[in-house]
């Protein structure tokens, strides 16, 4: 994520609320002219779209509208549902509100429908892997997966790139009986492309529009995941976050997500943005969800070090749920960075409160962006240059150098970069050493941690909150490291959502998973999308 995006993701309601112009009657996204978009194939599954009667539909429609999984699951028991028709489901909402509509999804898995019914038959014999048996997911289009699909970061460069196998969060995942439907749209590269990349952008993907209000920010770079999880395309989705990426475009679409602490989640086999902070992480429509898929995601894997240091914190996400989660914590609170924002920043308040926290008020901190920036982004590029290459080499991809890719784009840079490329130059430039990156990184990082800490000790806090996107215009927020988690909080006028952000400590997501279900079950203010247009 770079200071554009933060800029446009923070900034745009703001801005448009000061000049007295909703939101809703702004220039809102329309999609560009994107010669180079990959066509979703959803024509290979017309057949079994069409299986399913406009009556089973109502139904299926009527049973998860609100569901979580373990509702899911009690209809699966029940036979009153099958993985298989779950996939169809999804994929029939898919080719009516997705394709060159909302733009969420970039590919399908061919396999979704053969995979589905081999999990049926496993229950129909007894056997049910766990929670979320015949559950079906979406992934983040920088994840990499051992079939038919492709890895591609949204750039025409990697349109042929495949990893060599499963990255561990996504082995994890399929042995927990997860049915992989296709991968999500992406900000391209992660928005470490251009100065004026658009939120939600990617040559491959076209423009990812939120289904809430099409005039309003998709945010971050997670864009498709998020708008996957509140269309209802999937019953989970998989982001990715480095600044944000998970958190932004969960508030913007009224998902709710979960940024782990570094190393509570592998990295293995996701194209690096800033390696020391990038972290997987699921979005959901309800927390349930979220502790389910990270009680299997998190876990120690022998491909990256770093979850070795996680590996003895509190763990069980899902079976520690409590609607006494904040009962007895010290919550403070930051004020909102827009006056629209204040109603149901009073009202999340009130809730945290009814809840049994006690909330301790925090004066907002002055913006760090774009200053924080000039330092970050030739850190952020040796570690892509670095971390990519290593990439590319290990999956054999088509192409092995940032370089490489520049010189692709600069053939067609009207196809290929539509926003240019100066965040791949620099990265290609590069003359920073690993000594110096590392020298210059930790020394951030400890800056970073020191504030957060500071906050949390001067106020003897448990978390730290905030409104909308009020905590992420610090920058330093998630790149510390420790868990953050976005659950939704409301809605404009003009049915922008509105999300509610909550920081713990290092290691301590279970703990703030806790917190964020009893502050879910004391607001229940999660609502779908009309669908309707």
């Amino acid at each position: 994520m770079n200071k554009q995006m933060i800029l446009a993701a923070v900034s745009l309601s703001t801005a448009l609320l000061a000049a007295g112009i909703p939101a809703a009657q702004a220039t809102g996204p329309s999609s560009p002219v994107t010669p180079g978009k990959r066509p979703l194939n959803i024509a290979q599954f017309g057949s079994a779209i069409q299986s399913l009667s406009a009556a089973r539909v109502a139904e299926i429609d009527a049973a998860l509208t609100t569901a979580n999984i373990p509702q899911v699951q009690g209809l699966f028991a029940r036979n009153a549902l099958t993985s298989e028709e779950l996939v169809k489901y999804y994929l029939r909402r898919i080719q009516r509100y997705d394709v060159d509509k909302l733009n969420s999804m970039t590919e399908l898995n061919p396999d979704a429908l053969e995979i589905a019914k081999a999990l049926d038959a496993e229950r129909q014999a007894g056997r049910v892997r766990g929670p979320l048996h015949g559950t079906v997911a979406v992934l983040k289009d920088i994840i990499g997966t051992g079939d038919k699909m492709h890895n591609t970061g949204g750039a025409k460069a990697l349109r042929d790139a495949q990893s060599d196998r499963d990255a561990f969060a996504v082995k994890r995942l399929r042995d927990a009986g997860v049915v992989l439907l296709g991968k999500s749209s992406v900000t391209e590269l992660g928005n470490f492309i251009a100065y004026s990349q658009k939120n939600g952008y990617s040559t491959l993907g076209g423009l990812v529009v939120n289904p809430y209000n099409p005039a309003s920010e998709v945010s971050g770079s997670s864009t498709g995941s998020a708008v996957a999880v509140a269309a209802n395309f999937a019953t989970f989705a998989i982001g990715e976050d480095s600044w944000g990426s998970l958190l932004l475009p969960a508030n913007a679409n009224s998902a709710a997500s979960f940024r782990p602490s570094v190393g509570m989640v592998s990295r293995d086999r996701i194209l690096p943005i800033v390696g020391a902070h990038d972290t997987l992480g699921p979005m959901a429509r309800n927390i349930t969800d979220l502790a389910l898929v990270l009680d299997v995601m998190a876990a120690t894997d022998p491909n990256d070090p770093i979850t070795i240091a996680a590996s003895r914190s509190e763990r069980g996400f899902a079976q520690r749920l409590s609607g006494d989660g904040l009962r007895g914590k010290r919550v403070g609170v930051f004020n909102p960075m827009s006056a629209d924002d204040e109603a149901i920043n009073t009202a999340m308040t009130s809730a945290l409160r009814n809840a049994g926290a006690q909330v301790v008020a925090l004066e907002r901190l002055p913006s760090l962006v774009p200053g924080i920036f000039d330092e970050l982004d030739p850190i952020t590029a040796y570690w892509v240059k670095f971390a990519g290459e290593q990439y590319f080499a290990a999956t054999n991809a088509p192409v092995r150098t940032w370089a490489e890719i520049v010189a692709f784009n600069e053939a067609d840079p009207a196809d290929r970069v539509k926003y240019g490329q100066e965040y791949l130059v620099m990265t290609r430039d590069t003359t920073m050493t690993s000594a110096e990156y590392d020298r210059g990184y930790r020394a951030m990082l400890a800056t970073w941690q020191a504030k957060v800490d500071g906050i949390m000790a001067a106020g003897n806090l448990d978390f730290i909150a905030g409104t909308g996107n009020t905590l992420l215009d610090g920058v330093f927020f998630p790149a510390t490291g420790y868990p953050i988690m976005s659950l939704p909080a409301g809605y404009r006028a003009n049915n922008e959502p509105v999300g509610f952000i909550l920081m713990g400590k290092l290691y301590g997501d279970a703990a703030l998973m806790r917190a964020g279900y009893a502050l879910e079950q004391a607001t229940r203010a999660w609502r779908p999308p009309s669908m309707a247009r």
